[in-house]
């Protein structure tokens, strides 16, 4: 059975989730940021792969730049982040969440209408690896595995 400092971090865990995905979705720069540690290890694959070494520590406001080029480049995007595993051992604390991102470019915003031609969508899984700073848990280490995608794959460029 769980204790009750381990429901705690249990919720503060899946509430960064909520977080992080409120503010993409949202374009919330401050909440995503907010998610992080100062310092962050980010492996996203592909994804991050021109952006650095995932084995070499960034300066969040690096990373947080190349999030808002992307993420600003769709009309709308919904990330959802489901099933959340949380694991707490020896001071080490993760958890790992599916993940499933609509990403739209309407090719008439007055008309939003997605298409397979408008639409993105990334599905694979989060393992987060958080630090304890001044009482909040922070993303000190992100991976992202993508299992799969499907639309318009060139909105990315």
């Amino acid at each position: 059975m769980a204790t009750i400092e381990e429901l705690a971090i249990r919720n503060a865990l899946v509430d960064s989730y909520n977080a992080y995905a409120q503010g993409l979705d949202s374009k919330d720069w401050d909440l995503v940021r907010s998610c992080f540690a100062e310092q962050v290890y980010i492996d996203y694959g592909e994804i991050s792969a021109a952006t650095g070494d995932p084995w070499t520590p960034r300066d969040i406001d690096d990373w947080m730049q190349h999030l808002v080029t992307v993420i600003s480049k769709f009309d709308i995007t919904r990330h959802t982040i489901t099933n959340h595993r949380v694991v707490i051992d020896a001071g080490e604390v993760s958890c790992r969440a599916y993940m499933s991102a609509d990403h739209v470019k309407f090719a008439d915003p007055a008309n939003p209408v997605a298409t397979p031609d408008t639409t993105v969508t990334v599905v694979g899984e989060y393992n987060n690896h958080y630090e304890n700073i001044d009482g909040s848990w922070k993303i000190r280490r992100s991976q992202l595995v993508v299992n799969w995608s499907a639309g318009n794959l060139a909105l990315f460029a």
